[in-house]
């Protein structure tokens, strides 16, 4: 299992972690991961980076996707630019049918 990490690198060097999502079972956390990296480079002026990290589930189970990679990130983009007070607010998930 894999937790999928945003991260956005903050004028000191540091990075803040901004969006967890997970954990997954590791195939999906890297393309989930991998498609997340791919929209984060078309904002390069952000300083966005996307990263896994193995974890254990204490449930045993994998979670579903809070919300779609590309949703993810402008819900991280808007939140700052409509608040900018550092809250971790995810869109809620999208009704499965």
């Amino acid at each position: 299992m894999k937790m999928v990490k945003l991260q956005r690198q903050a004028g000191d060097g540091s990075a803040a972690v901004v969006a967890t999502v997970g954990p997954m079972q590791d195939a999906e956390a890297d393309t989930y991961a991998a498609r997340l990296l791919h929209l984060a480079e078309q904002h390069t002026d952000l300083g966005f980076s996307v990263s896994t990290t193995p974890v254990e589930s204490t449930s045993g189970e994998a979670a579903e996707p809070p919300a779609a990679p590309d949703e993810l990130l402008r819900a991280v983009m808007a939140r700052d630019d409509d608040t900018g007070d550092g809250d971790h607010d995810l869109p809620e998930p999208a009704p499965h049918s």
